[in-house]
């Protein structure tokens, strides 16, 4: 790896210790979330969907620039049924959605359902977001996602449910008669894919990697002498412009420099602007590139220590910032990018640098654009380079897929084994620990939608909508046995695991420190409690106000 670092791990049991200072809110003692489930259920409604479907857009107006906050929103609508108040995450370290839209609607929030596409955060460490709520007078909460980030997650669904608020969230509780439950699946995939790079991140610990490339009809990037400009629409490139916004960092290799110096901006007056980061392991780079104009955006070189260091010291005095690895490779970028506290990242780079990245497993997502044109040419670079595939079942098989048309373009999305894609993902959350039950989950989840069912924890919903529910829990769906699939459904959810906090300069796994937060962080152990503790504890209560320390002296280094 690159520059040695502290790094200090301890475990944190519930609820002996807790990462907070304060909270204003009581979480219920021993609750489960079945014994939560039982207590109010709402069916959905079609209203509901939509409302969901329009707080997971609503999520996303703002992208980019909430990072290292997921993309949140809440809709607040009244018992007439009118919007009296919406919000998103602004950017980093303003209010939560919860506290605007509460502002907003004053007194018509009292009784109104609040529309979530995230199960509340707490980004500020003092339950502002379900204080607001409640305080507000919500009736009821309809939730699209549980929080993918483990110290989040189900913490506020709990919290409402303790309060006595109306708790439903989408796939845990019934439908409506007669709605169709091709509307949940869409609307299930909507809240996914407005968190998807949090999804990515909070599973596999590294942030959300897209590969984008834009290819002729017979498979070229450029023509044989290297002319690229342009494959794709302007169209296309539109999209590609606000994805970039969308992303933390835009990654090239050197070939990409040497060829096409390019600027790789979003061509906006304003907004997000991601970090252009460049992969070079000998730093063989023009001198003079559009890149090393840090006033258009910041720039990271990466490279391997040692190469060229009078070339390092002229690009750090053009205000680009170098980091070196013992060995550049993109699993060590990835990794990297993920403890400077990444969300997203977009790969643009050459063939020759997106196949070790796909091959190592990096690649979680394509973007894809396919042009109407042929280039042809033994030479022409493709979008790929080698993977060692000898066999047409060596191939690598997208999951997912979707084409869309952009202007005279088609554009296709898909994504990698290493990823699995969003169900997946989000199954590995509702079951921790568990990778069988979790790869059940999703595929149950997967068939319901293919079968054009919807699954529920609800067992009376199971009966309404899936089919009927026998004691040995199979249950019919359209003529199709799916054993289990009611008993695995209340499965989802119900772990408390041991905690672990890994703290890497000013960013842990738990998204509770970074370059931007000024948030104090406490963590109180038993004998803080007054409750009696053994050495071992003593020794880890230690170990954590080090790392605290710690992470507060990169933070101001960084």
């Amino acid at each position: 790896m690159h520059a040695a670092y502290q790094r200090a791990h301890w475990q944190q049991s519930q609820p002996t210790r807790q990462l907070a200072c304060t909270e204003q809110f009581v979480r219920p003692k021993r609750a489960t979330l079945l014994q939560s489930q039982r207590s109010r259920v709402t069916a959905l409604t079609g209203d509901d969907l939509s409302r969901l479907q329009e707080a997971a857009q609503l999520s996303q107006s703002l992208e980019g620039v909430t990072a290292p906050h997921p993309n949140a929103s809440c809709i607040l609508v009244s018992p007439a049924g009118q919007v009296v108040g919406q919000a998103c995450q602004r950017a980093q370290g303003t209010s939560p959605s919860e506290v605007l839209a509460a502002q907003q609607a004053r007194e018509a929030a009292k009784g109104a359902t609040a529309y979530l596409n995230l199960e509340t955060g707490d980004c500020h460490g003092d339950g502002s977001a379900v204080a607001a709520l409640l305080a507000a007078g919500v009736g009821r909460v309809v939730v699209g996602l549980r929080h993918p980030l483990g110290h989040l997650r189900n913490k506020a669904i709990l919290a409402f449910q303790a309060a006595g608020i109306d708790v439903s969230v989408l796939g845990e509780v019934p439908l409506s008669p007669n709605l169709d439950p091709a509307a949940a699946h869409q609307t299930l995939a909507a809240c996914l894919a407005s968190n998807e790079a949090l999804l990515h991140r909070a599973v596999l610990k590294r942030p959300l990697s897209v590969l984008k490339y834009a290819m002729t009809l017979d498979g070229k990037i450029a023509t044989a002498a290297g002319h690229s400009a342009w494959v794709s629409s302007p169209a296309s490139r539109a999209v590609v412009f606000k994805a970039r916004a969308g992303s933390d960092a835009v990654v090239v290799g050197g070939n990409t420099v040497r060829r096409d110096n390019p600027r790789l901006t979003t061509r906006r007056d304003s907004g997000h602007l991601p970090v252009r980061v460049v992969m070079s392991r000998t730093l063989d780079l023009p001198e003079d590139a559009a890149l090393w104009d840090t006033q258009a955006a910041p720039t990271i070189v990466m490279t391997q220590r040692g190469a060229r260091q009078s070339f390092q010291q002229h690009l750090r005095q053009r205000g680009v910032e170098v980091v070196e690895f013992d060995f550049l490779t993109p699993e060590n970028v990835a990794d990297y990018c993920y403890e400077r506290g990444f969300l997203q990242v977009f790969w643009e780079c050459g063939g020759t640098l997106a196949a070790p990245a796909i091959a190592s497993g990096v690649i979680h997502k394509v973007l894809a654009f396919v042009a109407p044109k042929i280039i042809g040419g033994a030479r022409a670079p493709t979008p790929v380079g080698e993977l060692g595939n000898v066999e047409m079942t060596q191939a690598v098989n997208l999951l997912d897929t979707s084409w869309q048309q952009v202007g005279p373009d088609l554009m296709m999305t898909g994504y990698l084994p290493s990823s699995g894609g969003l169900l997946a993902l989000e199954s590995a959350l509702s079951y921790p620990g568990n990778k069988a039950a979790a790869a059940a989950g999703a595929a149950a989840v997967a068939g319901a939608a293919g079968a054009g069912v919807y699954p529920s924890t609800s067992s009376s919903a199971v009966a309404g909508n899936v089919g009927s529910s026998s004691s040995s829990g199979t249950v019919t769906a359209g003529g199709s046995s799916q054993p289990g699939l009611q008993q695995l459904l209340q499965q989802r959810n119900r772990a408390n695991g041991v905690r672990v906090i890994t703290f890497y300069k000013a960013w842990d796994e738990w998204g509770a420190l970074s370059n931007f937060s000024p948030h104090p962080i406490c963590v109180l152990d038993r004998a803080a409690a007054g409750d009696s503790s053994s050495s071992s504890d003593s020794s880890s209560s230690s170990n954590t106000a080090a790392a605290t320390s710690s992470g507060a002296s990169s933070s101001s280094n960084s």
